[in-house]
């Protein structure tokens, strides 16, 4: 399957927030995030659903960090 990629904030109370990568993070200023990038969702063979944040907010001045992934992991399954 194809690889679906978006724009996401991470909040000082540890929620993602994924939106349209037709969006600036700063649209999602009021949310207080304390990280930002871009996070793709995949699937592999067996059909779990993948997703990895990376990059970085020019918008916000924020970089995604490493555990953005895993906590966006955890709220799809």
């Amino acid at each position: 399957m194809g690889i679906l990629t978006a724009k996401y904030i991470k909040t000082s109370e540890r929620q993602i927030i994924v939106f349209s990568s037709s969006l600036q993070h700063k649209a999602f200023s009021h949310f207080n995030p304390i990280s930002a990038g871009f996070i793709s969702f995949g699937t592999k063979e067996n059909g779990e659903i993948t997703c990895s944040c990376y990059g970085e907010s020019v918008s916000l001045n924020l970089k995604s960090e490493e555990e953005d992934s895993l906590l966006a992991q955890t709220f799809i399954l």
